[in-house]
């Protein structure tokens, strides 16, 4: 009997040291998790960091790009409006030079007096239809150096300003 005490005492000691060492593998496991759960946390923060730091570049790419588009229409658009100034000078040009025309003629005529009043009425109509065109082309020349004027980043200058009356 004293071997069946001894045999139970003995087992009762190995359920208990058995136990205990159960306990303190819970505990590491405790401490294991926390500390699993602490890198954890540490690498979302690095990934919401990361994230945050690409959608910023990302942002800041997408603004370049913006500002370079923006500055090809900027460009583009001075182009076109330096080209059509060009245009509205030379059809002045020529409009001035047909109404210096169409007026020397009416001189002569009336100097001559070989046209009727008709004729010199007909023809003072096309010289007001002249120089209503000359002021439609000062009108577009003035337009489009507004135009150059918005475009520009001031570097424009202006070569023809003699040219405006």
């Amino acid at each position: 009997m004293k071997n069946f005490i001894a045999f139970v005492c003995s087992i009762l000691l190995i359920l208990s040291s058995a136990s205990l060492q159960a306990q303190e593998s819970q505990e590491l496991t405790k401490e294991e998790k926390e500390a699993l759960k602490k890198e954890l946390k540490e690498e979302k923060r690095a990934l919401a960091q990361e994230k945050a730091e690409l959608k910023a570049e990302k942002k800041e790419q997408k603004q370049a790009e913006a500002a370079v588009k923006a500055e090809e229409k900027r460009i583009s658009n001075l182009q076109k409006a330096q080209k059509n100034y060009d245009k509205a000078l030379n059809a002045k040009q020529k409009a001035e030079i047909k109404f210096a025309k169409q007026n020397l003629a009416i001189e002569k005529a009336k100097q001559k007096g070989k046209k009727s009043d008709a004729d010199i009425a007909k023809m003072e109509l096309n010289l007001k239809k002249t120089e209503i065109a000359v002021q439609q082309a000062q009108a577009n020349m003035d337009k489009y150096r507004r135009d150059i004027d918005r475009y520009s980043t001031g570097s424009w200058s202006s070569s023809n300003d003699e040219e405006k009356d």
